[in-house]
């Protein structure tokens, strides 16, 4: 049964809002209130866990600054940390993901020993490595690496090996054998997951065992008669529990739990196993006796109880077992739970993105790895420390200690969280739809505010940031000062990863989450991101893909309601010419087809993806100043430029008087490709990425749409550049004639602001608790008055006739960017080339610190 929360009245946390609105929202809209001290543990702390005499906490981490650490249990100050894979060296894979087991502990010595002579043996994933690493952990917190590595080779797939990435890790009963959740698919495993059963003394693979899809956590019965006889996988792609038995090498169950199945935690009797279901918002308990689910806990408040966005990440017990405690990574807080009566009884609030937590051996104290830290704010104008200034770097995870709450104590702490996460502002009307029946929604890539509008005076900017002003990007600011200026727009995303999720769903799920930073680090994750696993469009073949967000995507929601849409370059698939004729699951998916089911027969599949050598507009045709790289016309109609042909489309829904009420863009050219030889110049591209803008709101302007039409642009993420304010603030464009001429409006939005405003005016309900708690746009009025056609500022030929040479700043690095994977370089490397390419190669740059990713070789084009 679904047990809920009687939580206090919309009343009481209505009238006690205001006093919170003077706090800063984070920029995904929320606010975070963490309490007790902090310790900085590095970047996208993921996992944490207690060392076997109580003593001290040890966590593990999944971004660009990888630190294993150890913990005090009585204080939460760090003892002692090892660094995994150096991040200046970018030739350097070496890294931690999530798995952290103990596996016995001896001592040196005689009867009374001294603390340093204990020593506690830890098994520790090391993603994909395909490595599980063997460490120590002294009597006296001293963390030391053994140099042992239990090998676990990847998979093949076709011609290329893939990764295991090793994820949960566990120990039989004697210690012999290391249980190691390989959280990857392949065309080659049927699509299927695996637990491999490794000899911790000969180090090798004694079987691997097929589990359901993108397995992640694992719990290992060591006591009674099942015990070295069942191991429990839990499965994040299929909402499973596998039931294996270890030694015949099968799976004897597949226990249906939840959504996004996650952490496992057993009791210390191990009659009941706690799974935390990300995507359900539940947590459930399942009898290890019958392997059934005897109870499903409901983790959501009551008012969001048809909304997802709760998270629950990790799981922790109190000593006696009668409370357990559950992250909550999208409500920044802890669930606590009491078990005898089995029910949610409060939240504690924590910092951003809470991923796990322990509880001290005394009970006293609650241990919770914030993924994102407790900074609400993260400007990138300056270097940060020593981190530099990329948005992923700069983020620190840290780990609260917090007092254990008394039952006083929580319902306050209960009412705070609520006020945290703005429930109460999810019923608050919205405005009225003046009379739009069209929305085009356009998503660029990757912009500050500063990078591009921090020259306007009317607004919050820096112009020592500028790289992109008024010269380079005419409409941008023409529409920006007609319409409507918005200087504390910030996208909730860091990277394009969860930044195409985030603007296509209004959140991202935890696997989108954890890996996006892994990925971006160039440790070895595929990107998975954007409707494909490991290059498979898995929702074509029925198959659930692993990065969806529990709420799904917009067009799912305006399918729903039985609204016409028109999908112009998102979620299609690239795929690469050596794969594209085989038989099997990538036949399924023709290069630049919709990698989505309910995009099928609503995709222009004429419409270039993202491709660094086509343009976005038909600037260079005017011009007649095409760069020699340049693919210059694309699909059946030979399209000139992605405008070009989203215009073929438009004049045939004007002529027949049936434009889609919805239309979703994909305008990526202001991603720019650096500086590689034979390539339109960074100034070039993002100038032709303004006019494909300002071409478009030209046709739809001097159309019978116009006075029915709303225009919303953003960028998907800001991390390709600095902001003074804080490095996810950037630029948003409303256009339409019911927002007043020359309106500037400094109040907070996001991301989900515009996918609130776009759902308000479709008459669609939110997706989750994110865009259901967002503010809509304040700025929308009820008259068609500023209805004058718009003509499109063409670009200098100067500017838009740049290319880039041999001799140009960093060119022979910028050579082997893929021309057709957005963000698969590392990008403050990418951005240190945009900055000098601009600025001049000796105006400085303060110095940056890589992350891990090296430079890959780019894929074959079809043209080549």
């Amino acid at each position: 049964m679904i047990v809920r929360l009687a939580l206090l009245s919309l009343s009481i946390i209505a009238a006690q809002a205001a006093s919170a609105q003077e706090s800063t929202l984070l920029s995904t809209g929320k606010r975070i209130t963490p309490l007790g001290s902090q310790t900085g543990v590095g970047s996208f702390p993921a996992n944490m866990l207690l060392t076997p005499d109580g003593r001290f906490v040890v966590v593990t981490n999944t971004g660009f600054r990888q630190y294993l650490s150890v913990l005090s249990a009585q204080d939460g100050k760090l003892i002692s940390r090892i660094e995994v894979g150096k991040a200046r060296d970018k030739n350097n894979k070496q890294g931690l993901y999530y798995g952290l087991a103990f596996g016995g502990s001896g001592t040196v010595g005689q009867s009374i020993v001294r603390p340093e002579d204990v020593r506690h043996t830890l098994y520790v994933s090391r993603g994909a490595e395909d490595k599980v690493a063997v460490y120590t952990v002294a009597g006296d917190g001293k963390l030391t690496d053994t140099g042992r590595r239990l090998d676990n080779p990847g998979l093949a797939d076709g011609d290329k090996k893939i990764a295991n990435i090793v994820a949960g890790v566990a120990v039989s009963r004697d210690g012999a054998r290391v249980y190691a959740v390989n959280n990857n698919t392949t065309t080659e495993t049927g699509l299927k997951g695996s637990l491999s059963v490794l000899d911790a003394a000969a180090n090798n693979v004694i079987r691997k065992i097929p589990v359901s899809g993108f397995p992640f956590g694992v719990a290992a019965l060591t006591a009674g008669p099942s015990g070295d006889r069942k191991v429990y996988v839990s499965s994040e792609r299929d909402g499973v529990v596998s039931v294996v038995d270890p030694a015949a090498g099968t799976v004897t169950r597949d226990i249906r739990t939840g959504q996004n199945a996650l952490a496992l935690l057993l009791d210390k009797s191990q009659r009941r196993l706690f799974v935390a279901n990300a995507g359900s918002d539940t947590v459930s308990i399942i009898d290890t006796g019958n392997d059934r689910v005897a109870r499903t806990i409901l983790l959501r408040p009551d008012d969001m109880r048809g909304l997802p966005g709760a998270t629950p990440t990790g799981l922790a017990l109190s000593p006696d077992e009668r409370r357990l405690y559950v992250t909550l990574g999208d409500m920044n807080a802890v669930a606590v739970v009491e078990l005898p009566a089995g029910r949610l009884s409060g939240y504690v609030p924590t910092g951003w993105y809470p991923t796990s937590c322990v509880v001290s051996a005394d009970g006293r104290r609650l241990f919770v790895a914030n993924a994102k830290g407790v900074n609400r704010r993260n400007p990138n104008s300056k270097p940060v420390e020593d981190r530099g200034k990329y948005i992923q770097d700069i983020i620190e995870g840290t780990v609260s200690t917090i007092p254990v709450p008394d039952s006083a104590a929580l319902k306050r702490m209960t009412t705070q969280t609520l006020l945290n996460n703005r429930i109460a502002e999810a019923k608050n009307a919205p405005f009225a739809n003046p009379g739009i029946e069209h929305v085009i929604y356009i998503i660029k890539e990757n912009r500050t505010y500063d990078q591009v509008l921090g020259d306007v005076k009317q607004g919050n900017g820096d112009p020592s940031l500028v790289l992109f002003g008024r010269k380079v990007t005419p409409n941008q600011h023409a529409l920006a000062e007609r319409f409507v200026l918005l200087d504390n727009f910030f996208v909730c995303a860091e990277v394009s990863a969860d930044g195409w999720n985030w603007s296509t769903s209004g959140m991202a799920n935890e696997y989108v989450s954890r890996n996006a930073p892994y990925n971006y680090s160039g440790r070895g994750k595929t990107y998975d991101f954007e409707g494909q696993n490991n290059g498979v469009p898995v929702d074509l073949l029925g198959i659930p893909d692993v990065a969806r967000a529990p709420g799904g995507y917009i067009w799912d929601h305006v399918a729903k309601a039985g609204l016409s849409f028109r999908n112009y370059g998102c979620f299609v698939s690239f795929v690469d010419p050596k794969t594209r004729q085989k038989e099997g699951p990538l036949a399924k998916a023709p290069d630049n087809g919709p990698n989505k089911r309910a995009l099928v027969g609503h995709t222009d599949i004429h419409f270039r993806q993202f491709d660094a050598a086509y343009a976005d507009s038909d600037a260079w045709l005017t011009h007649h100043v095409p760069f020699p790289k340049q693919v210059k016309t694309f699909g059946k109609f030979n399209a000139t430029s992605r405008f070009s042909e989203w215009k073929r489309e438009f004049d045939q829904y004007v002529k027949d008087g049936n434009l889609p009420r919805f239309n979703i863009l994909r305008f990526p050219n202001d991603h720019t490709n650096g500086t590689a030889p034979g390539f339109a110049s960074p100034r070039a591209m993002v100038a032709d990425n303004d006019y494909a803008v300002g071409q478009l709101v030209e046709a739809i302007s001097k159309s019978p749409y116009w006075k029915k039409t709303a225009i919303f642009i953003l960028e998907d993420d800001a991390q390709s550049g600095n902001d003074h304010v804080d490095a996810h603030r950037s630029t948003c464009y409303v256009i339409s004639p019911f927002i007043k001429r020359g309106t500037i409006d400094s109040r907070f939005y996001n991301t989900d602001s515009l996918l609130r405003t776009m759902e308000i005016l479709l008459g669609l309900k939110p997706m989750n608790q994110y865009d259901a708690v967002a503010t809509p746009f304040a700025f929308v009025g009820s008259e068609a008055g500023n209805d004058e056609s718009y003509d499109a500022a063409l670009p200098d030929r100067k500017v838009i006739s740049e290319v880039n040479t041999a001799t140009t700043y960093r060119a022979r690095e910028s050579a082997r960017f893929p021309v057709r994977q957005a963000d698969a370089v590392p990008d403050d490397l990418l951005s240190d080339i945009v900055w000098h390419a601009v600025k001049g190669r000796n105006v400085p740059r303060p110095p940056v610190r890589y992350g891990l990713q090296a430079l890959p070789k780019p894929p074959k084009r079809d043209d080549d």
